[in-house]
């Protein structure tokens, strides 16, 4: 065994070839490229060097005389975690090949080759074997960050999310929970409900929005039997089954505004009336609320009882957006990648670097129910077990974050006509808005008589975009 080192290393190669030309040539080749090189002419010999050192590519010829290339490979994949192999022969059949890339071989490289194919094969070999470290490292960061329940991240307004929720978790007080869609609200309510002395009763989570305005009495209070069309027998609502538990009010700002009256009364009284009933209940339940309008525009629009605002309000906790939290995002996607992946018995993706610079970049409105979605969508439209920058949705190579004053036009031209739309009409419409509210002086009855576009629609683009009044 010869070894050859160089004076600032990179990573190191070991050559397994029984003809010396060939294991000279080789150790030649990738000497003067600066990498370091171990060589030996013994498969068995090759065993016990990846047993002392740390070796991040072995190069080995198929046909040696006491351990073929390919029961190598398998060595090495079994045994040698995080090193590639490149298995080169003189004598190809295509057998041979699928035996040797199903057992792990990175390529299989056919004599003679030129010095530029086994150079383009190395750093090829060991680019992805630095993109999977890369990525195993993300995915170890990811264990033990679950230290509180199922939510994941290591930045500093998460802690301070974490530590929050910590302390209102033992407090029977009422939370509300604000931010924007898509940020895990419903999250940070089941986790107080999980940490809380009511943890063994049930946790009733109520979407606001979902449910009919028509209906949501009835849901929320339950009725008797021939209360109305169709009630044929009672029913107990939704407040009444989280008796001794936690009930949710998701999406509390879509309430109608005489319901929160009467979701009031509870709060105030503990007590409830079925539809149709003259006879109360007492009822003992936690309410966390959870909302991503400005309730404080809307109290002053009359839109929002400020009572019920305040009744709500004990403890006011921010769930942050993922443009807040950049940090998380890369441990976010490949928590979501290796769910989706063990649910189709798939290898957890790579990502690599130039796709994990445009997913940083991103501005994510969805926030990380948009995350998970992408994680699906790429487990979908993967071919090779690697993410590049061609397997991300089209607007990640063109929208750029709020940062970017303009487009990038030329980009924009590239993508299909109804994705181009798409992406223009965002922009437009962020800038339309901006300019519509500070014409109106924020005033947002002003800006949706003059811009015609309705309330809601303003509110939700300001909450998108987290819009901001000026400060006089």
């Amino acid at each position: 065994m010869s070894e050859v080192t160089q004076e600032f290393p990179r990573e190191t190669i070991l050559i397994v070839d029984d003809i010396p030309d060939w294991l000279e040539t080789c150790s030649d080749i990738l000497g003067d490229q600066g990498y370091q090189i171990l060589t030996t002419s013994s498969s068995l010999e090759a065993v016990k060097i990846l047993e002392q050192r740390s070796v991040d590519l072995v190069i080995t010829d198929l046909t040696m005389p006491d351990m073929n290339g390919v029961e190598l490979v398998k060595h090495v994949q079994a045994r040698a975690q995080g090193c590639a192999v490149i298995v080169i022969t003189g004598y190809p059949t295509v057998d041979t090949a699928i035996t040797a890339l199903k057992a792990g071989a990175s390529d299989y490289l056919l004599k003679p080759f030129s010095p530029e194919q086994l150079t383009f094969s190395v750093r090829s070999a060991l680019d992805k074997n630095r993109l999977r470290r890369e990525n195993q490292f993300l995915r170890s960061q990811i264990q033990g960050m679950n230290q509180y329940g199922d939510m994941i991240g290591r930045s500093e307004v998460m802690h301070k999310l974490y530590e929050d929720l910590k302390r209102a978790a033992v407090m029977d007080a009422r939370v509300l929970l604000v931010g924007e869609s898509g940020t895990g609200k419903e999250l940070s309510a089941r986790l107080l409900h999980r940490e809380s002395l009511r943890k063994k009763r049930h946790f009733v989570p109520i979407n606001c929005a979902a449910i009919p305005g028509s209906l949501l009495e009835s849901e929320l209070f339950g009725h008797d039997a021939g209360a109305f069309t169709g009630a044929s027998e009672a029913r107990i609502g939704l407040i009444e089954n989280g008796d001794g538990g936690t009930v949710f009010l998701d999406e509390i700002g879509e309430m109608p505004i005489a319901l929160q009256a009467k979701i009031l009364r509870v709060m105030e009284d503990g007590k409830i009336r079925h539809l149709g009933s003259t006879k109360e209940k007492a009822v003992d339940v936690r309410f966390i609320s959870a909302t991503n309008r400005d309730l404080g525009v809307m109290m002053a629009e009359k839109t929002f009882r400020e009572d019920l605002f305040y009744r709500l309000n004990v403890i006011n906790i921010r769930v942050p957006p993922l443009r807040e939290r950049k940090e998380d995002i890369l441990l976010l996607l490949q928590h979501f990648l290796s769910l989706h992946s063990k649910k189709q018995g798939t290898a957890p993706l790579e990502i690599s670097t130039k796709a994990q610079d445009l997913i940083l970049r991103y501005s994510w409105p969805g926030n990380c129910r948009e995350l998970a979605n992408l994680a699906q969508f790429l487990i979908f439209a993967d071919r090779d077990g690697v993410v590049d920058v061609n397997d991300l949705p089209n607007h990640f190579s063109v929208e750029k974050g709020k940062s970017d004053a303009e487009f990038n036009w030329a980009n924009l031209f590239d993508l299909p006509l109804a994705d181009a739309k798409r992406v223009f009409f965002d922009q437009l419409e962020e800038k339309y808005v901006k300019h519509a509210l500070l014409t109106n002086n924020w005033n947002i009855s002003a800006t949706a008589t003059a811009s015609g576009i309705d309330r809601r629609t303003i509110h939700r683009i300001i909450n998108r975009l987290d819009l901001k009044r000026p400060v006089d």
